[in-house]
């Protein structure tokens, strides 16, 4: 019997994909073209300004993402990561292109960010190269669940508060960054699949804070001429979190051995960081920070107990003595000594007054959540007030967002979105963990690290303080889309290092996954 071999249909024959890929090619070129074109004629017609540099940017940024996704993955963390509505109010990225202050304003109608272009763009791309590929190649996972049901939520939020007449207006600024968790945290688990995926994210989170902490340092010696007895912050209340970040990040790559790059960019920017940190004087931030601390004692402990039993109780016993020292301190160095102090019901009379307010706060939330348990008052409502608050007319939306970002989820979204919210921080910690102790030490471990603090520190930090702004959203997107991600990177062999001088040891491979999960590690 004679056999005879199909012929490849004519479009996916290798003639065929040539065509199609040079093809592909002049459309770039053209596109470019097109593009720098327009600008220098811009740039012709009128005195170049910062607005035009940053329209150019924001091309390149588009045409990186059509190219491929990914790259759109990388520009929303680091560009959003970047920025701070106090320290840069002209920062575009985060803000509606209807922002006066922002340098791509575009006109009133535009209530619209480029984050949100960026993400739209990037996801559509993604389907598009899927639908175009016939490859439909998208991974879910269980913790994708409470997420998406979350999202709903906050969709019926929306839909019930302004079916109420709510402020449309107000509704939406409350809950976009609500809208960006999913389909981030979807975008990174599908398209993070290999270790340099994996340091390019990394790299962002790094550059991106370690950039926040040398332009709060510079507020901090030129216009507080170091002065900061008296202080109450420099910028947005969620950038410590992300100074946080960087603090935890840095232990890790210490830790687990990352580049030698890493090591000295994190070392050089860390001063700038922690004088921005201390400056930004959030309490909620401090004691985020010192749980942290302790999740990384136990994992150093797991990996590595001779330096466990080496550093722990050494710096135990020194932050003992510092706790000690700064105990009554009124200045900024004593700051996270006067939080611990704060916490365990010894408050300074202007963290009393804060403790009070929030309190106060609570007992409305509580209000508003019984007088409409199931459904919320919905995005764009008030909350009701039972007992008069201490005057904070200053934050023009005193009277919508309160401090507590985890019960402002019931009042705005209803049980649904509570439980949703809470199936969301049991999973992903629960997610986070097992994925940290199935790593085998090295940088990936570090990373696992960082994402499971920081999912810890995010919802620590929520209970106290408002945290659903666009770059905490996305963090925790990134961290969650990360701890999905990173057992599949992690079985993906590795190259082996280059040796770069000749008295470096010979490049050993990095752990296997499959040996580590083999000997019970």
């Amino acid at each position: 019997m004679i056999q005879t071999i199909p012929v490849p249909p004519k479009h996916r024959s290798v003639a065929a994909q040539e065509h199609r890929n040079q093809l592909g090619q002049w459309l770039w070129l053209l596109l470019i073209l097109g593009g720098t074109a327009l600008m220098t004629a811009l740039m012709l017609r009128n005195k170049p300004d910062i607005s035009q540099i940053g329209w150019i940017c924001f091309f390149i940024g588009v045409i990186a993402i059509l190219f491929h996704p990914r790259n759109g993955v990388y520009l929303i963390v680091a560009l959003t990561t970047v920025g701070d509505y106090i320290l840069m109010y002209w920062y575009p990225f985060n803000k509606n292109l209807s922002s006066s202050e922002s340098i791509l304003y575009a006109g009133r109608a535009l209530s619209f960010s480029p984050l949100e272009i960026a993400l739209a763009l990037t996801f559509g791309v993604w389907i598009l190269r899927m639908a175009f590929q016939r490859k439909w190649d998208i991974h879910f996972n269980a913790l994708l669940v409470p997420i998406a049901s979350f999202t709903l939520f906050a969709v019926i939020g929306i839909a019930y508060g302004f079916a109420r007449g709510g402020d449309r207006g107000v509704g939406l600024a409350e809950a976009r960054s609500l809208f960006y968790i999913f389909p981030m945290t979807l975008l990174i688990s599908n398209l993070i699949q290999t270790r340099t995926h994996v340091q390019i994210l990394l790299w962002s989170v790094i550059l991106a804070i370690g950039i926040k902490g040398i332009i709060g340092a510079i507020y901090v010696a030129d216009v507080l001429k170091f002065q900061l007895a008296g202080v109450e912050s420099i910028a947005e209340h969620a950038l410590s979190i992300q100074f946080d970040v960087f603090i935890v990040g840095f232990i890790g790559v210490w830790m687990f051995r990352g580049s030698y790059a890493k090591r000295l960019v994190m070392l050089l920017f860390l001063p700038f960081v922690l004088l921005s940190f201390i400056a930004n004087n959030r309490r909620a931030a401090f004691i985020c920070l010192a749980i942290a601390l302790m999740i990384i004692a136990f994992v150093l402990y797991r990996y590595d107990r001779k330096r466990f039993w080496l550093i722990v109780p050494l710096m135990t016993l020194i932050g003992i003595i510092y706790i000690a020292a700064f105990w009554n301190a009124s200045g900024a160095f004593g700051a996270p000594a006067k939080a611990i102090r704060s916490v365990i019901g010894n408050p300074d009379p202007r963290d009393a007054g804060s403790n009070n307010y929030r309190l106060i706060e609570n007992a409305n939330i509580l209000y508003t959540i019984k007088a409409s348990p199931l459904f919320g008052v919905g995005f764009g409502q008030k909350f009701y007030i039972m007992i008069p608050m201490p005057d904070i007319s200053f934050f023009i939306w005193w009277q919508y967002i309160t401090h507590n970002s985890i019960l402002w989820i019931w009042m705005k979204m209803g049980v649904g979105g509570f439980i949703s919210l809470l199936a969301m921080i049991g999973m992903s910690i629960a997610y986070g963990a097992r994925t940290l102790w199935s790593m085998p030490s090295g940088e990936m471990a570090g990373v696992a690290m960082l994402a499971l603090c920081y999912i810890v520190m995010h919802f620590i930090y929520a209970y106290v303080d408002m945290s659903w702004e666009a770059p905490s959203s996305i963090l925790l997107s990134l961290m969650m889309g990360l701890i999905i991600c990173l057992p599949s990177v992690v079985k993906q062999p590795a190259p082996l290092s280059v040796k770069r001088w000749p008295w470096q040891p010979e490049p050993q491979p990095l752990p296997s996954f499959s040996a580590h999960i083999a000997n019970g590690k």
